[in-house]
């Protein structure tokens, strides 16, 4: 920091000073109207904060401390307290981009969120209806397999609109400031909703559960007959799905390595959608792998798993950032 600003606060001088005191620290170059004003501000944040070595210090280390903390803390906190932390995570989710979106005037994305959260909302009423009908898993489980698909495919179109922006392959075009905001705004959206869609299966999986009572957090409440799917609570043997044509046809069923069997439709969602790697109801660890029919099912389990790593920077990052925040004020840090 120079001498003349620890001395000089840039904001007290009028514009011609303020041409001059920037001139003087350029010597020689002729400085835009934009230069000088970053030229000004440069330097009124360097004098605010002159002799504050020692403060900003203290708060670099709080910060390493909370990075290095945040990983355990969290995952501490999944596995010892899943419903606090699931609730806290979906208000996250759910709530702190459109803030950020109404407050910035991004109503292009509040319309898509306003209209992504109306569908949620009739899904989730289903899911939360007692008692459960026995079609209500499937079209839930069906809902949400669309919106996983869905949104991996606007992720994987926002991709490669950004790799064509990276080559520049169209010269006026890819790199135009409006192609490239449009690439970005396509990945976010991809991977936005695609984790809002992650966590609402949750809580309608959990949910369809529990109303059921074959399938619990813990113990199943009711005895699970043979002939029962403990999912949607529909028969197994002899079931009968009504075609198009008005013809029965016996529906498929998938049995699990612990010997529970269930409609193969119910077992995937609550598998492969749900993100569930337990028998529905004596929960014993299930292989996925086994789920894997087609290369969609592999980039299917890829990317909800992806989409776990996407939740820090949506979800985890602003809360920490406002922790921070929380610290620093009480310690008269700012």
């Amino acid at each position: 920091m120079s001498a003349v600003g620890a001395t000089i606060d840039p904001r007290t001088m009028n514009l011609e000073q303020q041409y001059a005191f920037a001139a003087s620290l350029h010597p020689g170059r002729s400085l835009s109207p934009e230069e000088v004003r970053f030229i000004i501000n440069r330097e009124t944040f360097k004098s605010q904060h002159y002799g504050h070595e020692g403060k900003h210090l203290m708060m670099f280390l709080i910060l390493i401390c909370v990075l290095a903390m945040l990983p355990n803390t969290v995952t501490f906190w999944r596995q010892r307290h899943p419903n606090s932390y699931r609730l806290v995570s979906i208000l996250s989710i759910c709530l702190i981009p459109p803030y950020f979106a109404v407050s910035n005037g991004y109503y292009r994305f509040m319309g898509l969120w306003t209209a992504y959260a109306a569908a949620n909302s009739y899904i989730m009423y289903l899911a939360t209806r007692s008692p459960l009908s026995p079609r209500t898993p499937r079209r839930v489980y069906q809902w949400f397999a669309f919106i996983n698909k869905a949104s991996y495919a606007v992720f994987v179109l926002g991709i490669v609109l950004f790799a064509l922006c990276f080559f520049n392959v169209a010269p006026g075009l890819t790199d135009s400031e409006r192609y490239v905001e449009a690439s970005m705004l396509t990945v976010f959206y991809g991977l936005y909703f695609g984790l809002m869609s992650r966590d609402l299966v949750t809580l309608c999986t959990d949910k369809m559960a529990a109303t059921l009572g074959y399938a619990r957090s813990d113990l199943p409440t009711k005895y699970l007959p043979q002939d029962v799917c403990c999912i949607c609570g529909g028969e197994l043997l002899g079931d009968k799905a009504h075609g198009a044509s008005g013809d029965d046809l016996v529906e498929p069923t998938h049995r699990l390595g612990c010997g529970h069997e269930f409609h193969a439709c119910c077992i995937r969602g609550w598998c492969v959608v749900g993100k569930k790697d337990v028998c529905p109801y004596c929960r014993e660890k299930v292989d996925l792998e086994t789920f894997k029919q087609n290369p969609w099912d592999k980039q299917e389990l890829f990317y909800v798993t992806a989409l776990e790593y996407m939740r820090f920077f949506i979800s985890w990052q602003p809360l920490t950032l406002l922790f921070l925040t929380a610290i620093f004020w009480v310690l008269g840090l700012s």
